[in-house]
């Protein structure tokens, strides 16, 4: 006699089972370890701080520079 679980599908209580258990339940954790890992990913990537040094202010203050003087035409194109 064969037992049905709420689902519908047939359950077995003897060793094929167990064994088919224990298989689903390790897929089942690797999924959610994985998604963990994404999730931990996009907090990472959305709680992190940039950071600027410098030498990359120092260099976007002269390439806001030359656009102005190129806007006021004293820098030919």
């Amino acid at each position: 006699e064969v037992e049905l679980s709420s689902d519908g599908s047939a359950v077995n209580t003897g060793p094929k089972g167990v064994i088919n258990d224990w298989r689903r339940y390790k897929q089942l954790e690797t999924e959610q370890r994985q998604e963990q890992r994404r999730e931990m990913e996009r907090l990472i990537k959305k709680l992190s701080m940039t950071c600027r040094s410098h030498l990359d202010e120092e260099t976007d203050k002269q390439k806001q520079k030359e656009l102005q003087e190129k806007m006021n035409g004293k820098v030919p194109w």
